[in-house]
């Protein structure tokens, strides 16, 4: 009787402790793209909040659910996409729609490119996504709101930090 016991007590040792700890995720979660906005004619740099800033994906007909829509903003955190190296987005100063439910704003177009690197967290979070080698490019028109992109920090790995500068 005494060794079925022992036999019980090491089975459920071996079960209870094959369990991991972390069966609860709290750090996988892949980052999001942080912009900061400043003044462009400033002779200091001077955080400066877009007026009703609108965030579309490119070919997107909502707006960037990370982002509240239509306020002014002086800092945004938006997502990459994990699947593919690049993620266009219109960014629209003074966004508003007319009769026709047509966007009135002025819409610049940045596009972000850089390399994703699958990182293992745990069992329970699985695998995040950081981005490296970030770059900006923004399409020229005629009317730019938008004057400078600057890349601060070229890896995504965490949102604690400003990755991009726009001057505006």
């Amino acid at each position: 009787m005494k060794k079925v016991g022992l036999l019980c007590l090491i089975l459920m040792t071996t079960c209870f402790s094959s369990c991991e700890k972390d069966d609860i995720c709290v750090d996988g979660e892949t980052p999001l793209l942080v912009i900061n906005f400043y003044a462009f004619d400033a002779e200091e740099e001077t955080e400066k909040a877009v007026t009703k800033l609108r965030v579309v994906g490119d070919g997107k007909d909502t707006t960037v659910d990370t982002v509240i829509d239509r306020t002014d903003l002086k800092t945004i955190s938006i997502p990459l996409q994990t699947d593919t190296t690049s993620t266009t987005y219109n960014l629209i100063s003074n966004s508003a729609t007319n009769d026709a439910d047509e966007e009135t704003g002025n819409a610049d177009t940045i596009t972000f490119n850089y390399t994703t690197d699958e990182i293992y967290i745990s069992r329970a979070c699985g695998f995040v996504i950081h981005f490296d080698e970030l770059t900006a490019t923004l399409a020229v028109d005629t009317d730019n709101w938008i004057k400078n992109v600057e890349v601060v920090e070229t890896l995504v790995e965490n949102q604690a930090v400003t990755h991009v500068k726009i001057y505006h």
